[in-house]
């Protein structure tokens, strides 16, 4: 690694970020990186979320959540036994997940019906609040509190969630409320996870993706 790469202050905010990026979501054109650059620079550094660790830490999260950076809202459109792989207990086998396969708003109004602020299956709340933004904030308290910050309305905030522009608010916005920097800035990575997924899932696809952005970044 060149002397350059490991002296992150000698970079410019939006150089570093532009590496790290690449590190983290290596399939993005060099315009979509570009793009996401000018979006993200100036809302991290307000965040303060603009040391080695904690920049690391959130990029290499928001990749995974987001794929890549390219989906800022969950279909949830599944096969029966991809059903059965990410809710077991809900679906124990193909016959009891056939009902919702390939049925997203079904889906996300079952699995996501009474809990996170939600209602129940017929209010709908579970497709009209499902996961949207770098982090795919989900669930009406979500919404609510992140509408609240920005001043918009429910549905201002569910729309604005799936744009560039409020994905990167969204995502901004849950890493801040609830307190993330101090886990980045210890490398606290599995926990950094639960909190944003409320489990492991894809915690080894995190914890690779968050050490290629601080190996670039110099940390």
């Amino acid at each position: 690694m060149s002397a350059a790469l490991t002296a992150p202050e000698t970079f410019p905010q939006a150089s570093r970020l532009s590496i790290a990026l690449h590190a983290v979501a290596p399939n993005l054109t060099s315009g979509g990186r570009a793009g996401w650059v000018e979006i993200l620079s100036e809302k991290l550094q307000h965040a303060a979320i603009d040391s080695p660790h904690r920049l690391a830490a959130f990029l290499g999260q928001c990749a995974v959540e987001s794929g890549g950076f390219e989906i800022l809202e969950e279909d949830l459109s599944y096969s029966a036994e991809r059903l059965c792989e990410v809710w077991p207990a809900r679906f124990p086998d193909a016959d009891a997940a056939e009902a919702c396969a390939y049925r997203p708003e079904e889906l996300a109004n079952d699995v996501y019906a009474n809990r996170m602020g939600n209602g129940d299956p017929a209010s709908g709340d579970g497709w009209r609040f499902r996961g949207r933004g770098l982090i795919q904030i989900t669930g009406r308290a979500a919404y609510e509190r992140f509408a609240q910050s920005l001043a918009m309305t429910l549905d201002e905030a569910v729309a604005h969630a799936a744009t560039q522009e409020g994905a990167a608010d969204s995502a901004i916005w849950f890493w801040s409320y609830n307190d993330l920097n101090p886990l980045a800035e210890a490398w606290l990575l599995d926990t950094l996870t639960r909190r944003i997924n409320g489990g492991l899932t894809g915690a080894v696809e995190r914890r690779r993706l968050c050490r290629a952005a601080l190996q670039v970044l110099g940390g």
